[in-house]
């Protein structure tokens, strides 16, 4: 049985991945996942718009269910992503990352937009555009706050360590972490 791999040269190749609890073959997999990493610096909501825009272009995603196709494909991007990145996935103990409400906040009002914070954030969490924007908040490694000491304006704030305890300790409740 053929998996459209390399037997039949010119045909795109599949992947099943989970789907709504069922096992979907999405086509085109590789050149999906290639799209998005074309977009490696900029925005998640890029990306994902990019994932999508390409997924229906090798398959047919009934309206109802592109949500969860694209979040399904999302989670497989993400791996990559992180793998190009030279990042571990992302997530924290065992916990989403996207569930977890740590990132920076850049206060507009003192932000000169001289990008201190985006040449020191590896994980790419900062872009400048006039000003420092957190673009990409899911990136940022949960309770590093090493971008605040290089902002010479301390436009730059976290939540506070007591409220990520909390979070955490709600998180490992809810997914049963001990």
């Amino acid at each position: 049985m053929c998996a459209c791999g390399p037997c039949c040269p010119g045909k795109p190749n599949t992947k099943k991945i989970r789907i709504g609890g069922q096992d979907i073959g999405i086509s085109g997999f590789d050149e999906i996942i290639a799209k998005g990493l074309e977009l490696i610096n900029s925005s998640d909501d890029d990306q994902r718009n990019a994932l999508l825009a390409e997924l229906k272009v090798h398959n047919y995603i009934p309206g109802p269910v592109e949500k969860e196709y694209l979040n399904a494909v999302w989670e497989e991007f993400k791996q990559a992503r992180a793998k190009r990145l030279g990042q571990v996935e992302e997530s924290y103990h065992g916990i989403s990352r996207e569930e977890i409400p740590w990132y920076p906040r850049v206060d507009s009002e003192k932000c000169n937009g001289c990008g201190s914070c985006v040449e020191f954030c590896q994980k790419k969490v900062y872009v400048l555009d006039d000003k420092a924007v957190v673009a990409n908040p899911y990136r940022c490694v949960v309770s590093c706050t090493g971008c605040l000491i290089k902002c010479p304006e301390g436009a730059l704030s976290f939540p506070s360590m007591v409220e990520l305890r909390d979070v955490m300790k709600e998180l490992r409740k809810k997914y049963g972490i001990l």
